[in-house]
């Protein structure tokens, strides 16, 4: 019981941000909620290649697409970020934004195709290494709203106080020797006075809490979730192409959140506090995916692949730090400030499985026609330890049992649409496409579905070729900053619109 008071008391160190020490469902949906990557001629297709083939982006898509090259190749890919958000609560709306620059594909396929004159069903094939760009986390949001005390972060302080059933006793072995061993967020308040206890009962309480408070909040996020992929395609009578590829995904996520609330009183005992979170997630990870494409006709390719559940070793490092400021003609010395020590947590995140089904039709030289269809079921992310734990099982596992039923609760299947055409124009290309992403929550009376809008050139010719894309993605996301016993907590909606440009350049050899 020690045990799981402990980690209830950790998992509350951040969950000020919706985010624990600390794993939930939005940190499963996060790492399995993938857009479309690969070289900037898939991408202004809107990613519709499931039957298309002959492209280094089918390595991470349908590898059986390999089996269609004729001649080995390499190609690199680089690409602009523009990322602007609009955040609205109580009247305010604020805008924010963030760029970067990144590597969104890199790959090389070596052909090993029979000549045409020589005789056999197989026709040969190819095997290629590739770089992927699965996830982009680049962004800056923030808010500002002006807020009663009882909805205020105080307040959830004073529901954390009664909901875990704190006492004096804990929160005074936390802040140890001048508060070197804090690691709750209620022991950052205790360090700093906004959490105090009743000299006669030593009943915990929160003071200062009166009238209006102005509340601000920024979050600073950065990182990727990247995938190297393995992969060989043959071809059977230049009609049916098999395939299979390796996936070793890499993660980085980083996010910093500062949370400041002023009082709006003329002469307040508590001016103000800024409470900031540091937290970073990085690991590996391992996939198996399997594809085919089968040409009827010269103009059809029917394609289908599946992905095996991507299996996960994660690690999560945080910390949080306070500055709390009084009245300095009420209290002396005015000015507190603490932070706890540094947290490391190793845990597995397996994410879903998914299966794709593509047609592709070519109108002789002129160009052609692509649709994908996608199926994910976001409910069936896992949390779990390894055999190693070094946590221990119980209360640990008692923990991921109740998130991952959150999961389940929360999450559901969804579709994904992807459409794109390519006109042709002598050794000129151009393209467009539109992509629609299922909402993955169960039931929800928002709106979280994702549109892609795209578009690119190309040339190309005997021996390289140049892409260029434009890809322009628009959702809406809701988030609280805590959650208070009577769910009166600020609810922020945040409109966020994303513009991508990607340049690929490819050669033959």
């Amino acid at each position: 019981m020690k045990n799981l008071k402990i980690i209830a008391a950790g998992l509350a160190l951040l969950a000020w941000s919706g985010k624990a020490m600390a794993q939930n469902e939005t940190d499963a949906l996060r790492y399995s909620l993938l857009g479309f990557g690969g070289t900037a001629r898939v991408q202004g297709l809107a990613g519709a290649q499931t039957a298309l083939g002959a492209d280094a982006s089918t390595m991470a898509g349908n590898p059986a697409g390999l089996g269609l090259y004729r001649k080995s190749e390499v190609t690199f890919s680089a690409g602009l970020n523009f990322n602007e958000t609009k955040s609205r609560f109580g009247g305010i709306s604020t805008p924010d934004s963030r760029n970067n620059f990144n590597i969104p594909q890199l790959g090389i396929v070596f052909a090993d195709r029979k000549p045409d004159e020589v005789e056999g069903k197989w026709r040969g094939g190819s095997f290629g290494i590739g770089f992927t760009r699965l996830n982009s986390f680049q962004s800056r949001t923030s808010y500002e709203t002006n807020l009663a005390d009882q909805n205020s972060f105080l307040q959830s302080l004073q529901d954390n106080i009664t909901n875990f059933g704190i006492t004096k006793a804990e929160l005074d072995a936390e802040y140890g020797n001048n508060g070197d061993n804090i690691t709750t967020t209620e022991g950052l308040a205790y360090a700093t006075f906004l959490i105090d206890a009743d000299t006669l009962t030593g009943k915990l309480f929160v003071p200062g809490r009166k009238g209006i408070v102005n509340q601000q909040e920024s979050i600073f996020r950065r990182g990727a979730q990247n995938q190297w992929d393995f992969s060989y395609g043959a071809s059977y009578l230049d009609k049916l192409f098999i395939g299979g590829s390796l996936g070793l995904v890499t993660v980085r996520y980083e996010q910093e959140r500062t949370l400041t609330e002023t009082s709006a009183q003329e002469e307040p005992v508590l001016a103000n506090y800024t409470l900031t979170d540091y937290f970073k997630t990085s690991g590996a990870g391992i996939n198996f995916r399997v594809g085919l494409i089968y040409k009827p006709v010269d103009a059809l390719r029917i394609g289908a692949n599946i992905q095996t559940p991507t299996f996960m070793g994660l690690t999560d490092y945080y910390n949080s730090d306070i500055e709390t400021n009084y009245r300095p003609d009420v209290v002396s010395p005015s000015r507190f400030t603490a932070r706890t020590i540094d947290g490391q947590f190793e845990y597995n995140l397996t994410t879903p499985f998914r299966a794709n089904g593509g047609l592709a039709y070519f109108i002789g030289k002129y160009g052609f026609v692509s649709a994908d269809i996608e199926y994910v079921d976001y409910g069936d992310a896992r949390f779990s330890f390894s055999d190693d734990n070094p946590y221990g099982y119980d209360p640990g596992t008692k923990y991921f049992r109740a998130q991952n039923s959150r999961i389940s609760s929360t999450y559901g299947s969804a579709l994904n649409y992807r459409v794109g055409a390519e006109a042709r124009f002598d050794v000129f290309r151009v393209r467009g496409g539109f992509a629609y992403y299922g909402d993955p929550y169960k039931t929800s009376n928002v709106e979280r579905n994702r549109k892609y809008f795209t578009g690119g050139i190309g040339l190309k010719e005997s021996n390289y070729f140049i892409d260029a894309a434009y890809v322009f993605s628009k959702y809406n996301s809701y988030y609280s900053p805590y959650s208070l016993n009577d769910n009166s907590q600020p609810v922020i909606n945040t409109d966020n619109n994303n513009s991508s440009f990607v340049v690929t350049a490819g050669f033959n050899f």
